[in-house]
């Protein structure tokens, strides 16, 4: 687990990924410039986005959002940059 950020705007686990599975669009997701694939597991709450070279998942639990990144090995220097955007998006959304 690289972080784990509690929920600030929703109350529990399924309203915060509702709210990111409604926020993550093609047409929000397509300012980041990247190419990845998208994918959500309704069952286990789950949002995990997969492109070259990374690997992000985001795991909703009851009272915060667990975030996991796996990059590779040139990508590794950009880690902690990488998570604080995240982190940032997650804290105003959620």
């Amino acid at each position: 687990m690289d972080l784990k950020i509690p929920y600030k705007n929703v109350t529990n686990r399924e309203d915060a990924y509702k709210a990111a599975k409604s926020l993550l669009t093609p047409e929000y997701l397509e300012k980041f410039q990247i190419k990845f694939d998208l994918s959500f597991d309704d069952a286990e709450k789950k949002a995990c986005a997969k492109g070259s070279g990374f690997l992000l998942e985001l795991l909703f639990h009851e009272e915060a959002c667990q975030v996991n990144l796996d990059l590779s090995f040139l990508l590794k220097p950009l880690k902690n940059s990488i998570l604080e955007k995240v982190k940032s998006q997650i804290e105003r959304n959620l």
